[in-house]
């Protein structure tokens, strides 16, 4: 059996749209089989927000163009165990975000799409970078942001 510890660290978010963007709800990472993204191994939590909170120390929206700036790490195991069914482990981005944004008359929450990510075992570099883009949609209005982050690996064996 092959093992990577690994650090995944949410460096940054930045605002690819025309319009604000506050997204709450979370961005995970987790140590999950293969063949069944179900059943997971270990997890952290990189990102989690509340509606109407602050998106990163009293920030409560993200102009367009900018940047914030996060780092925020969990460790996570992957292993490997030389099968070819799907039992072995791989790293799984996985997010639940939405809008919240004031229309004529109420206001509205819309889901951001965009939000998963499989990183294979042998895909697991000493030290990369990746980013998900988030869109979501409402009438006429788009919001759109781009998470960064960081795979670190901490130790490997087998």
């Amino acid at each position: 059996m092959a093992k990577k510890t690994i650090d995944v660290t949410l460096t940054s978010i930045t605002n690819d749209g025309m319009r604000s963007v506050s997204p709450y709800g979370y961005i995970g990472a987790y140590s999950v089989r293969q063949a069944d993204d179900e059943h997971v191994y270990e997890s952290g939590i990189l990102y989690d927000v509340d509606a109407g909170q602050p998106i990163h120390e009293g920030v409560l929206k993200l102009k367009p163009g900018e940047s914030l700036t996060y780092n925020s790490t969990k460790r996570l195991s992957i292993s490997h165990f030389g099968f070819s069914d799907g039992q072995n482990q791989m790293l799984l981005m996985e997010s639940e975000l939405r809008q919240h944004t004031i229309v004529t008359g109420g206001s509205n929450e819309t889901f951001y799409f965009g939000g998963r990510k499989k990183v294979l075992f042998g895909e697991l570099e000493a030290f990369s970078n990746f980013s998900m883009g988030y869109r979501a949609q409402y009438e006429d209005n788009d919001f759109e942001f781009t998470a960064n982050f960081t795979v670190t690996i901490i130790s490997s064996s087998g």
